[in-house]
C-alpha cells in the first residue's frame, strides 16, 4: 500500500511568528528555546458501507451421488463369457456390459418349446376330432328323428286302418243279426246266414291282424326313439369333447407360461448398464465363475457431484441450507467453484468431531473427480449495507472490554470515541453505533495516543 504523508499548517502560526520577532527587537538575546516534539503520525481510512461476509473455512470431499452410481452384480451364478466394457469406458443406459454362459437354460428353453408345440398339436387334433364327431352326431340325430317321425306316421296309418276294420266288424255283425232275424221268420235261406257269419269272421280276422301290425309298429317307434336317445347321448359326449379341448388349451397356456419363465431366466444371463456413466471399477475376468455376490462392473455418473463438507461440531449451528459455498481444488489452481448448502447432517462423527453438510455441483466436462478432496468456504452470514472499518481501527479496553475507535477530525485532533460493533469477518469489523460513514478513523499509530492529541495524517487505502 502506498502511503502519502500530509503535514497540514496550524492556524495562526504565521502571526505568532511575527509577534515573536517584534518582541525580539526590544529584548536581550537569550538561549535557544526547547524543540517542540513532532506530532504523532497516524494512518487513517474512512468508515464506509459495504457487504460483510462471515465465513467458515474447512475441507470437503467430492463424491458421486449415490443415485448416480451403480454396481452391477449377476442375478444368477454362471461363467463370465463376455465382458465388452473396460475401466474408464463411457456406457449408456441399457447397453450390454456382460454375458454369462447359459447352456443349461438354453436346453430348458428347447424342451419347453417342444412341450408347447406338442400341446398345441393336441389341441388341433382334439378340435378336428370334435368337429368330426359333432357332424356325425348331428347327422345321426337327424336320421333318428326322421326314422321316429316315419315310424310314428306309419303307426298312425295302421291305427286308421284298424279303425276301418273295426267298423267293418261292427257292420258285419249288424248284417249277421238282421239276417238271423229274417231267417227265423223264414224270409231268408240258411246260406244267407252262413254268408254273413263268414263276413263277420273275416272282418274280425282282419281287425286282429291289424292290431298285431300296430303292435309291431309300436315296437318300431320305440326302437327309433331309443336310437334318437342314443344319438342325443352322442351330442352330450361332444360337449365333453369340448371340455377336453378347453383342458388341452389350458395346457398350451401353461406350457407357454413355462417357456416365458425360462426365457426370462435366459435374460438374467445378459447384464445391461442401469445408468449412463463411466466404468469406474471392473471386478471379474473372462472365464471366471461368478455368483450373485460378484461385483462385475461399477458405473458412475459424474455429471453432478455431491460435496460432503466437514463442519466442526461447535460451528454446525451456523450452517444451514441455502448458504453460499465456494471451494478450490489443487488440480485447478486459481479456480473457485461455487454452489450452496443443500442440507446439514444431524449427527456428530465421534471420530472427527464434525457434522457433515451436503451440497451439489454440476461437473461440466467431468473436470472434478470422484473422491477428490477440496478446500471449502461457507458464507455463514452476509450483511450488505453494513458500516465497516478495518479490524485494526478498533481499540479494546483491557479492563472493561469496551471497544472504541480513534476519529481524526478536520482539526487533526485525535478523539477516542466509544462504538458498538457487530459482525467480524476477515480484516473488517461492523460498526453498529457511534460512527458515521465518511469519518476518518486511525488504523495504525493510534495506540497510547491520548484523546485530543494533534496528529499528522497518512492516508490509508
Amino acid at each position: 500500500m502506498n502511503l502519502r504523508t500530509m503535514r497540514l499548517p496550524v492556524p495562526g502560526l504565521a502571526l505568532f511568528a511575527l509577534l515573536i520577532s517584534g518582541c525580539a527587537a526590544n529584548t536581550a538575546p537569550s538561549a535557544d528555546p526547547p524543540a517542540t516534539p513532532a506530532a504523532p503520525e497516524v494512518q487513517v481510512v474512512a468508515a464506509k458501507y459495504g457487504t460483510l461476509d462471515q465465513s467458515l473455512s474447512t475441507s470437503g470431499t467430492l463424491t458421486a451421488l449415490r443415485a448416480n452410481e451403480a454396481t452391477v452384480t449377476p442375478s444368477v451364478a454362471g461363467v463370465l463369457d463376455s465382458l465388452p466394457v473396460q475401466f474408464g469406458q463411457s456406457v449408456t443406459r441399457g447397453q450390454v456390459i456382460a454375458h454369462l454362459s447359459a447352456q443349461a437354460v438354453t436346453g430348458q428353453i428347447q424342451q419347453a418349446e417342444a412341450t408347447l408345440n406338442q400341446n398345441a398339436l393336441q389341441v388341433q387334433q382334439a378340435q378336428i376330432g370334435a368337429i368330426q364327431q359333432r357332424a356325425q352326431g348331428e347327422a345321426a340325430i337327424e336320421q333318428a328323428q326322421a326314422a321316429v317321425a316315419n315310424a310314428q306316421a306309419t303307426l298312425a296309418s295302421d291305427k286308421a286302418v284298424l279303425t276301418g276294420y273295426e267298423a267293418a266288424v261292427d257292420n258285419a255283425r249288424q248284417n249277421l243279426t238282421r239276417t238271423q232275424s229274417l231267417y227265423q221268420s223264414g224270409l231268408v235261406a240258411q246260406k244267407d246266414v252262413e254268408a254273413d257269419q263268414l263276413a263277420v269272421n273275416t272282418a274280425v280276422a282282419q281287425a286282429e291282424a291289424q292290431k298285431q301290425t300296430i303292435e309291431a309298429q309300436r315296437q318300431t317307434v320305440a326302437g327309433q326313439q331309443h336310437a334318437l336317445l342314443a344319438a342325443t347321448t352322442i351330442r352330450m359326449q361332444n360337449q365333453i369333447k369340448s371340455q377336453d379341448i378347453q383342458i388341452a388349451r389350458q395346457q398350451v397356456v401353461n406350457a407357454g407360461g413355462a417357456l416365458s419363465m425360462v426365457r426370462a431366466q435366459l435374460n438374467l444371463y445378459t447384464l445391461h448398464a442401469p445408468l449412463s456413466g463411466r466404468v469406474t471399477d471392473v471386478g471379474a475376468s473372462l472365464g471366471e465363475a461368478v455368483d450373485t455376490s460378484t461385483k462385475l462392473v461399477t458405473i458412475t455418473n459424474l455429471d453432478t457431484l455431491q460435496l460432503e463438507i466437514s463442519v466442526p461440531a461447535e460451528s454446525s449451528s451456523l450452517v444451514h441450507s441455502g448458504q453460499p459455498v465456494s471451494f478450490r481444488a489443487d488440480s485447478f489452481p486459481g479456480v473457485t467453484f461455487h454452489t450452496a448448502v443443500d442440507s446439514v447432517g444431524s449427527q456428530v462423527d465421534t471420530t472427527t468431531g464434525s457434522v457433515t453438510a451436503f451440497a451439489h455441483i454440476p461437473n461440466l466436462g467431468h473436470r472434478l473427480k470422484d473422491d477428490q478432496t477440496v478446500k471449502v468456504t461457507i458464507t455463514t452470514d452476509r450483511r450488505p449495507g453494513s458500516l465497516i472499518v478495518p479490524k485494526s481501527a478498533v481499540l479494546i479496553d483491557p479492563d472493561t472490554g469496551k471497544k472504541s475507535v480513534a476519529v481524526i477530525g478536520n482539526d487533526f485532533l485525535l478523539h477516542i470515541r466509544p462504538v458498538a460493533v457487530g459482525l467480524v469477518a476477515g480484516d473488517w469489523e461492523e460498526v453498529t453505533g457511534g460512527l458515521q460513514a465518511g469519518e476518518q478513523v486511525a488504523v495504525s499509530g493510534q495506540y497510547a495516543v491520548p484523546d485530543g492529541t494533534k496528529v499528522s495524517v497518512a492516508r490509508g487505502s
